[in-house]
């Protein structure tokens, strides 16, 4: 088998130095970031091969190829890569080892090849033709020629099959066949030509007599024909333009019909609208008045039962009241009772006190006169105990009632004790309203703002839009004018390139590349101001088609190939011989000085130098005039020497004999160059204002994009504004009811702290209290011991006291007996009073109640009650009823809404297509208007009619069809006469000779003909025959290797035609799992696989020398990696794989691994490894 040894490559794109890169049998892997070079491998061996399109190596120019520099590193002057093959067996025609190189300058010069042997890329395509390589082949895929594979024609996938098949070598002999069938028909047609041209001179005066006859007949045919048609054109265009007019006329009137409704049904919808909003408003009046009656009946009711159960237990009440205020009566009478005996008492108990302090004083005065001094102390130290005894008892009580009061307040205080957490909620709360108020003031000062930016942006989108509509179809108008340019440029390129116009002799010669020293036609190769082209024409004529040569030999040549091939004549001007001619300088300048004179012809000439002397021996003699009369004038200062021709194309000739009239169109060959250089120069300036548009509408197009994309952002922000509103309206919401309860727990608090101080206010008291009876007690014991001093002093000194003083206690006893006793009766009488006034109350409230709890006025209530009950159910009523016809008026007003909106959107629909229509007519009007005009002005400017003259000398129509017809085959027949020339052709027997000869040269062509034919089946049966099998083997392989690939599913080839020969490819593929579906349907993963299934079924039918995948499996995943890589494996027995990839499961199954690297800046390095003698953990290693 063939494979491919190695790749040398130097100066190719990052290949700065030389690098060798050796592969083996089996499978390679090349792997590298990104950018490191590791595709330009394959676009060296691609390019080695005869690759010609820079853009297929990723490149604007093939210069590009060229390393163009990098990091201290100078561009290089030109790219060379070698590729070695193995050609051991001899499986190609050439050397047991084929070496092909290519190399590429700088300046633009290219090179091959072969064995070190200088070749044409001829010789290397021929080599490798059918082999499976080549820059066409299917033996380089990459990631483009996937989508290529899979996005191709049929016709065009066809020729993978056919690479396989071996079946272009034969393909190529058939295009070489039919191209020498095609000389063979041309010469064929060429000695048709002449003989027919022969064959017309053979009794030359009678011929040409018979031509020009028949010339004149042709044209007068031609004329009466296109003329009648022409009348007929105009008649039906102006017809046409009629009805156009009409119609026109009526779908405006239908417009105005239409907008007339349209308006109508749009004031219907306004007025709708707002009684529809009058009745939502009147329903919401509605709906609040049924609430508010409802609410107030339930009210009512509520307070309609409570009265009822008041009036039934109202007896119950009144026995209950009497019994309360005979018991309070009572109550109050014993009251008034034990008072009175109090009062008594409270007297007797005044007297006795009375009467004991008398008998205390008089003790006292006694004592005292006993020992003033000691009772003297005595009566201060008890005076001091029993003020401070009293004062300790007025301690004592205070403090029990401060001890009372603390309780109290330490049990409030313990029970509001929750109050603290919501007296600090409450201010954080209020601080949180006001924010949130002032957010959701923002927030509409931020909503109200884009929805203005909203209304701008989308007000900007639509003027944009308009604008980008209209420029877009001005730059549609450009496209389409310009492709009419280029179309009808490229016709007249067609037929310059034909030669079309030029004498049979005069093509043959210009259109045969094989003749040497030929430069052209005198008509190609100059240039004239195009007022100037009709006395050009006139004065050259024939000569317009002389051929100039480089020399006398170039000229011979042509000559003899032209009666070689019996082509007809043609006059030659060499270069070599042919001397300028030019007018006496005396008599230019009197020419020049006589007004009417134009210049001399060759000066108004434009060519190039080499031609200056042809064209000047041409027409240096050839003078123009302005008109016929300055012509005549002119030829006498010349003394009738020279010819003088006018700018109309009347001749005055030498020796002064006139030659004028009418004249045709300037020479179809200067019209067709001045018309082609004209529009040449029209489809750039067109193509230049196209380039600018195109920016307009790129740029508008980009702003149109930008404003859209700003108008959708501010939809969703004005969108997330008012969610964001809506959310902190509903937060106020909260917050306010939450202030209310924070609120009324703050007042809470506020009472709470009150109670605090208050507490804390009686604690210092009782303080001081127990302070101050500590301090008593003390003193009280003090007292208490200077009382048993003086007491005992007493008795000690005088016994006679004791009398005095047991009775002054006794007195005393008494008196303070009697005094608690006074005392206490004043304060049960004082508490009787208070009973006695609390009982009087009771029985004035109750006395009051009794009053108001009267039957009557509960009745009287009730009937009150019970009335504007009744009154409110029937005003309810009343309002539901109001309701539920409103609600029927809003559904009808919703119905006619709907109806008139219906109306109004298909009026304006109608309005829409008419004005759509009016469009289209308006725009078929003008195309009529176009053509109305072209075909009036067709009339005057070739026939010197008006449609009017014409319209009554024409006015009789028969098959229109038929005169058209008869216009282009008299057309055609007077351009098969060619030019007529009036004089005398040459000897009539040498004529005939030539014809006899051209005859005999006939039958050849013929022959040679019938045996190219034959060839021609031949080969196609051979290719059939090939296709045919190998189409069948690759057909059975695809179904078989795309189910092993997807691991199921199906996959099929058919031919989309009958025809073996053209018949395309077609592919369809079921991934397991799924419908069958076209390629296009499939997932980047499924193309890839399916594109390798084919390339995997076409190997085993012919396998390649060598196939280079580049990255065709990135798209996979893992799963299908590893099948991949596995199928590579089976395959590389027979055929050499080289893959760049970046997939483990690829790298594993491979048997030798480059890495390429991009250490230096723009420069490719490899690094090779040979992966069958690593062992298993270092190749995992290598590849993760």
């Amino acid at each position: 088998m063939v494979y491919l040894k190695g790749v040398t490559a130097y100066g190719f794109k990052s290949f700065a130095d030389k690098t060798n890169v050796t592969f083996v049998r089996g499978l390679t892997a090349i792997v590298g970031p990104n950018g490191s070079g590791k595709s330009n491998i394959t676009d060296a061996i691609r390019w080695v091969l005869g690759e010609q399109s820079a853009k297929n190596l990723r490149g604007a120019r093939m210069e590009d190829v060229i390393f163009s520099g990098a990091l201290n590193r100078q561009p290089l002057n030109y790219a060379e890569v070698t590729l070695k093959l193995d050609n051991e067996l001899k499986l190609i025609d050439s050397d047991p080892e084929i070496e092909v190189t290519r190399r590429l300058y700088r300046s633009g010069e290219s090179e091959y090849f072969l064995n070190k042997n200088k070749v044409r890329l001829k010789d290397i395509t021929d080599l490798f033709l059918d082999t499976g390589l080549g820059k066409e082949a299917f033996s380089i895929i990459s990631q483009g020629k996937v989508d290529e594979i899979l996005n191709a024609k049929a016709e065009d996938r066809r020729h993978l099959i056919e690479e396989a098949a071996g079946v272009l070598k034969y393909k190529k002999r058939k295009k070489e066949t039919e191209a020498k069938l095609a000389e063979t028909m041309g010469n064929l047609a060429r000695v048709n030509d002449i003989i027919f041209d022969l064959e017309g001179r053979v009794e030359p005066l009678k011929m040409e007599a018979a031509i020009a006859l028949e010339y004149q007949e042709l044209t007068q045919e031609m004329k009466d024909a296109d003329i009648q048609v022409t009348v007929f054109d105009i008649k039906q265009l102006k017809t046409d333009y009629s009805k156009l007019e009409q119609d026109i006329k009526e779908y405006e009137e239908m417009i105005l019909l239409k907008q007339d409704k349209a308006a109508r049904l749009e004031q219907r919808i306004a007025q709708t609208t707002e009684e529809k909003s009058v009745s939502a408003a009147t329903l919401d009046e509605l709906n609040d008045k049924l609430l508010e009656l409802t609410e107030q009946i339930e009210r009512n009711q509520g307070q309609y039962h409570l009265l009822t159960e008041k009036k039934d237990n109202h007896a119950a009440s009144t026995d209950r009241l009497q019994r309360e205020l005979t018991k309070l009566s009572q109550e109050i009478t014993e009251r008034k009772e034990s008072q009175q005996e109090s009062a008594e008492l409270i007297n007797e108990a005044k007297r006795e006190v009375k009467q004991l302090r008398k008998e205390e004083r008089t003790l006292e005065q006694k004592l005292t006169e006993l020992n003033s001094d000691i009772e003297q102390l005595i009566e201060e130290a008890r005076d001091s105990y029993y003020e401070t005894l009293s004062e300790q008892t007025s301690s004592k009580n205070e403090l029990k009632l401060i001890d009372r009061q603390i309780e109290q307040l330490t049990a409030y205080i313990e029970s509001h004790q929750a109050v603290d957490n919501d007296s600090e909620n409450y201010h954080e709360a209020r601080q949180l309203y006001s924010q949130s108020e002032q957010q959701l003031i923002e927030l509409e000062q931020q909503l109200t703002a884009a929805r203005d930016d909203y209304k701008k942006e989308s007000t900007n989108v639509s003027l944009i839009h308009q604008s980008y509509k209209e420029e877009e179809e001005n730059l549609f108008k450009a496209y389409r004018y310009i492709e009419q340019l280029k179309s009808k440029h490229q016709s007249i390129v067609a037929m310059q390139a034909e030669y079309q116009g030029y004498f049979q002799g005069v093509r043959t010669v210009l259109k045969d590349t094989a003749l040497s020293g030929i430069h052209g036609a005198v008509a190609e190769l100059i240039d004239i101001d195009s007022k100037y082209q009709t006395a050009l024409d006139i004065a050259l004529g024939s000569q317009l088609q002389s051929i100039i040569t480089e020399d006398e030999d170039s000229a011979r040549m042509a000559i003899a190939s032209l009666k070689k091939k019996k082509a007809g004549r043609a006059t030659f001007l060499p270069l070599s011989t042919i001397r300028k001619r030019e007018l006496p300088e005396s008599v230019r300048q009197q020419l020049a000085a006589h007004d009417g004179f134009v210049g001399i012809l060759s000066e108004l000439i434009t060519t190039d130098k080499r031609y200056q002397a042809v064209i000047q021996n041409l027409s240096g003699l050839t003078i123009i005039a302005e008109s016929l009369t300055v012509a005549n004038q002119l030829a006498r200062v010349a003394n009738y020497k020279y010819r003088i021709v006018t700018l109309d194309g009347n001749i005055v000739n030498p020796g002064g004999s006139m030659t004028g009239g009418s004249v045709s169109q300037p020479s179809i060959l200067l019209k067709q160059k001045e018309e082609e250089q004209q529009l040449a120069e029209k489809i750039n300036q067109y193509e230049s204002s196209t380039k600018s548009l195109e920016k307009n509408v790129s740029a508008l197009k980009e702003k149109l994009t930008e404003s859209e994309q700003r108008v959708q952002t501010l939809r969703r922000q004005g969108e997330a504004l008012a969610e964001e509103r809506q959310e902190k309206m509903l937060d106020l919401t909260h917050l306010e009811q939450r202030l209310a309860q924070l609120k009324r727990a703050n007042e809470a608090f506020n009472e709470l702290s009150d109670r605090r101080m208050e507490q804390a206010q009686l604690k210092l008291q009782a303080t001081a209290l127990k302070q101050s009876m500590t301090s008593s007690e003390k003193e009280l014991s003090m007292i208490q011991q200077k009382l048993e001093e003086y007491t005992a002093f007493r008795t000690d000194s005088r016994t006679h006291e004791k009398e005095v003083s047991a009775s002054l206690n006794d007195v005393r006893s008494r008196r303070i007996i009697q005094e608690e006793r006074l005392k206490y009766q004043e304060e049960q009488s004082e508490q009787m009073s208070h009973h006695i006034k609390k009982f009087d109350q009771q029985m004035t409230e109750l006395s009051e109640q009794n009053e108001m709890t009267s039957v009557e006025e509960i009745t009287a209530k009730i009937s009150e009650l019970s009335a504007e009950l009744s009154d409110m159910q029937s005003m309810r009523t009343t309002v539901e009823q109001q309701l539920a016809l409103l609600k029927t008026t809003m559904q009808e007003q919703e119905e006619l809404l709907n109806y008139a909106r219906h109306d109004y959107n298909e009026a304006m629909r109608q309005i829409s297509g008419l004005e759509n229509g009016i469009g289209q007519m308006k725009s078929q009007y003008s195309r009529i208007d176009v053509q109305l005009e072209n075909l009036i002005y067709h009339l005057l400017e070739d026939y010197h009619m008006t449609f009017e003259a014409a319209a009554i000398d024409y006015a009789d129509f028969t098959d229109i069809e038929s005169l058209r017809k008869r216009v282009k085959l008299t057309k055609a027949s007077i351009e098969e006469l060619g030019p007529v020339n009036i004089g005398a052709i040459k000897q009539y027997e040498e004529v005939e000779k030539r014809y006899d000869f051209l005859t005999e040269q006939e039958s050849d062509l013929l022959a040679a003909k019938a045996t190219l034919e034959t060839i021609i089946r031949d080969m196609d049966k051979e290719v059939t025959a090939r296709f045919t099998d190998t189409f069948k083997q690759v057909q059975e392989n695809f179904h078989q290797v795309f189910s092993e690939l997807f691991g199921g599913g199906t996959g099929e080839l058919t031919l989309n035609s009958d025809d073996l020969l053209t018949a395309g490819v077609e592919m369809m593929v079921e991934p397991p799992g799924k419908k069958r579906q076209h390629l296009t349907l499939l997932s980047g993963g499924e193309r890839a696989l399916t594109a390798v299934a084919l390339l995997f079924s076409i190997l085993k039918v012919r396998s390649a020398p060598f196939v280079i995948l580049d990255e065709v499996e990135a798209a996979l995943d893992e799963a299908n990696v590893v099948r991949f890589g596995n199928y590579l494996q089976t395959l590389s027995g027979d055929t050499q794989f080289i893959v760049i990839t970046h997939r483990k499961g690829t790298m594993e199954a491979a048997d030798r691994l480059y890495g390429v690297t991009m250490q230096n800046s723009g420069i490719t390095q490899l690094v090779s490894v040979n992966l069958n003698e690593l062992n298993q953990e270092k190749v995992k290693e290598l590849t993760r």
